[in-house]
């Protein structure tokens, strides 16, 4: 059992698998809520490329979600799986699943992004 095993055993999920579960969400949302207060500043002073800034820092973040839970993943020895019921499948199943949800989130927050690159703000 080595020192990442040991670490599981005691119950503790670590922080790269939380990071990577919450990443993407917050990405997403921050892109949302960001963008959505900003657009009328935005308009009126003619800088769009506040908004692209944002949606720059949000997909970031997003990857470094992606980042986190892919650095959780390598962890793993050869004798886990996403089926059994030990401590470290669990972990292993919360890395594959901290992976999907960072990538899904962030083409989320790159669709979301489209519309500011074609269309005007003051629109």
């Amino acid at each position: 059992m080595n020192g990442y095993e040991k670490h599981l055993e005691v119950g503790k999920t670590s922080w790269g698998i939380w990071w990577g579960l919450i990443a993407g969400f917050l990405a997403w949302g921050l892109d949302l809520g960001f963008s959505y207060v900003l657009q009328r500043t935005s308009c009126y002073t003619g800088h769009e490329s506040v908004l692209h800034a944002i949606t720059a820092v949000c997909l970031l973040m997003a990857l470094s979600g992606f980042a986190a839970g892919f650095s959780e993943f390598r962890h793993f020895s050869g004798d886990s799986s996403e089926e059994g019921g030990r401590r470290l499948d669990r972990a292993h199943f919360q890395a594959i699943l901290a992976i999907m949800f960072s990538l899904g989130f962030a083409l989320v927050v790159l669709a979301g992004a489209v519309p500011r690159w074609i269309l005007n703000p003051c629109d």
